[in-house]
């Protein structure tokens, strides 16, 4: 017996990354989302320099019930706060926005990492990574 296809989304082209704290979120974005509506990012986003952005979603099947995995990839010359549960909204091309996280756990987890560049000219940067996995991780949204 064949193993069902792992559906894989690709967002088209990102024109705008904004961070935000996902505890300040209203509750329950998950199962809004889960259950077809747009949520709503009730709260400040902080606009963030970018390069390099691309987000995908990837969905498996575990004991019958769907997990998706949303991992989000970009660079920026901004320090990123880490007091905070950070969340990200992403807007594609198309201007649909798309929210990584929501107030309750599992937060997403969050990965910086400090490139120097070379010295020809390469500028030095943060690259991140972002991954968030659950029922539903990459949830329409507006804001």
């Amino acid at each position: 017996m064949k193993a069902p296809k792992t559906p894989v989304q690709t967002l088209p082209g990102i024109r705008f990354v904004g961070a935000l704290d996902c505890e300040k979120l209203q509750p329950d974005l998950r199962e809004m989302a889960q259950a077809g509506l747009t949520v709503a990012a009730h709260t400040a986003i902080e606009e963030l320099p970018f390069a390099n952005a691309t987000v995908e979603s990837v969905t498996e099947y575990s004991h019958g019930a769907p997990i998706e995995t949303a991992t989000l990839k970009f660079r920026t010359s901004q320090v990123l706060r880490i007091d905070i549960q950070l969340g990200f909204v992403v807007t594609d091309v198309y201007g649909n926005s798309w929210l990584i996280g929501a107030a309750e756990p599992p937060y997403p987890k969050v990965s910086l990492t400090r490139k120097t560049g070379l010295p020809g000219g390469d500028p030095a940067v943060w690259e991140i990574e972002v991954k968030a996995v659950g029922q539903r991780a990459l949830l329409p949204c507006v804001y």
